[in-house]
C-alpha cells in the first residue's frame, strides 16, 4: 500500500505510533455530512434522514456534522443532497473554516476555494451575509465550485479564477484569508490508496515551492490584525511545519495562535525534520491524525497580521 520511502517517513513521523497509523489506513473511510444551516436547521434534516432509516451520528464537536453509518443510498444522489441541505464532506476538512472562524459581514478570501466545500460552510457560518471571494486557477474546478455554491444558496460569493499568489499584488486587504493548500493528499490514504504507490519525495518538494508561494501572497492580502488559516490534507512536514517556519523567516508581524478545538485531539506541529528545526511557534499549530478520530489526516495553522 505504501512505497518504502513512504514508510520511512511515517515511521520517523509516528514514531511508536506507526502501526496504529498503518492500520487505520487500510480501513475503509467513514461516511460523513455536513447540515448546511442556510437552508434547514440541523434538527429537522436529522428527522428526516432518520425517517429514512438512516443511521447518523453527531460528531461531539461540530453540531452541524453528522457521520452517516451504512448508508443505503450514495449520499450524492438523494433528493436533500439535490435541494443543498447537506454537503458530503469528510469531517477533518470541516475543521479549517471553524478556526478560521469567519464572522457575518466580513470579507474573507478563500484563495484556493474549489470545490466549494469549505466555501459553501464558511458562507453559512456568516449566515450570508458579508463577502466571500472564491478563487481558484482551474476553469474546471470553477465549474464544481459554482455548482456547489448554487445548490448550497450561498448568495454573498464572488468567484474568481486567477493564481492565487497575484492577490498580493490587490488593493483589496482581507478581514481573514482561507488558504487550503493543493497538495500531495497524504491525509487521505484511507480513500485514495494509491497515493501511497505513486507519490514521490521529489513530488512533495515541488508542492512545498507552491505553498510557500501562496501562503506569502495570502499573509500580504491581509488586514492589520486579520487572520489567516493555512491548512492541507497532507501529512508532510514540507507541505506544513516547513511552509510555517517559511513564512515566519520572511515576516517579522506574524502572530502563530495555538489550533485547538474541543472535543477533537490534534498534535503539536513537529519541532524538526530531517536534521532542520523548525521556528518554536511551529509547535503551536495543529496535526490531525487518522488513528486519533478516524478522520483523515490534516495539517491547520492559524496567523495572525500584528501590523
Amino acid at each position: 500500500m505504501l512505497k518504502e520511502e513512504l514508510k520511512e517517513r511515517y515511521k520517523k513521523i509516528f514514531k511508536r505510533e506507526f502501526k496504529d497509523f498503518l492500520k487505520n489506513i487500510q480501513r475503509p473511510p467513514l461516511n460523513s455530512i455536513r447540515v448546511n444551516t442556510i437552508k434547514i436547521s440541523v434538527e429537522e434534516l436529522k428527522e428526516r434522514l432518520e425517517r429514512k432509516g438512516w443511521k447518523v451520528e453527531q460528531f461531539k464537536w461540530y453540531g452541524c456534522g453528522f457521520f452517516v453509518h451504512e448508508p443505503e443510498f450514495k449520499l450524492g444522489s438523494t433528493l436533500e443532497f439535490s435541494l443543498g441541505y447537506y454537503y458530503v464532506q469528510e469531517a477533518s476538512s470541516m475543521i479549517p473554516p471553524l478556526i478560521l472562524d469567519p464572522q457575518p459581514g466580513e470579507i474573507i478570501l478563500d484563495m484556493c476555494a474549489a470545490p466549494g466545500s469549505k466555501t459553501t460552510q464558511i458562507a453559512q457560518m456568516m449566515k450570508n451575509r458579508g463577502i466571500i471571494v472564491a478563487n481558484d486557477v482551474t476553469l474546471d474546478r470553477l465549474v464544481a465550485l459554482g455548482s456547489n455554491l448554487q445548490r448550497c444558496g450561498v448568495a454573498n460569493c464572488i468567484v474568481t479564477q486567477m493564481d492565487g499568489v497575484k492577490f498580493a499584488k490587490l488593493k483589496q486587504r482581507f478581514d481573514r484569508v482561507l488558504v487550503d493548500a493543493p497538495c500531495s493528499g497524504t491525509g487521505t490514504l484511507r480513500s485514495n490508496p494509491s497515493i501511497g504507490k505513486e507519490l514521490s519525495v521529489a513530488g512533495i518538494r515541488r508542492l512545498s515551492g507552491l505553498q510557500k508561494r501562496l501562503i506569502l501572497a495570502g499573509f500580504d492580502a491581509l488586514k492589520e490584525g486579520g487572520v489567516l488559516v493555512y491548512s492541507t490534507c497532507s501529512l508532510e512536514p514540507e507541505e506544513n511545519e516547513e511552509v510555517i517556519n517559511f513564512l515566519l523567516k520572511k515576516k517579522e508581524n506574524v502572530e502563530v495562535e495555538k489550533v485547538k478545538l474541543k472535543k477533537f485531539k490534534m498534535r503539536k506541529g513537529l519541532k524538526s525534520w530531517e536534521g532542520r528545526d523548525f521556528d518554536e511557534r511551529v509547535r503551536l499549530c495543529g496535526r490531525i491524525y487518522p488513528h486519533d478520530n478516524f478522520t483523515d489526516g490534516f495539517f491547520i495553522a492559524k496567523v495572525r497580521k500584528e501590523w
